[in-house]
């Protein structure tokens, strides 16, 4: 019962990140707004980056890290970007 739970959960985390991008507004090393975006294919990050940053931007930093089992291999990336000019998207 306990593998099928497990089988379960990770079925359901992994249709949850589909497509999914997320930003978040961070202070970065240059002491500027900076857009964190984390996301399960970086094609979905940069175009969440273009999203917050209206248009242009540009990578300071990037990051993949993946995570297996013997169920499921889940990639999950980040950007760290500088836009162009000033986001007024949070």
């Amino acid at each position: 019962m306990t593998d099928y739970f497990n089988k379960v959960v990770i079925f359901l985390g992994l249709v949850s990140l589909l497509g999914c991008a997320s930003a978040t507004k961070i202070v970065g090393p240059d002491g500027d707004n900076h857009q964190l975006v984390t996301c399960d294919s970086i094609k979905y990050c940069y175009e969440k980056a273009r999203e917050v940053c209206e248009g242009n931007y540009q990578i300071v930093d990037n990051n993949s890290e993946t995570i297996g089992s013997q169920y499921a291999v889940v990639t999950e990336s980040s950007i760290l970007v500088k836009c162009d000019k000033e986001s007024v998207n949070d």
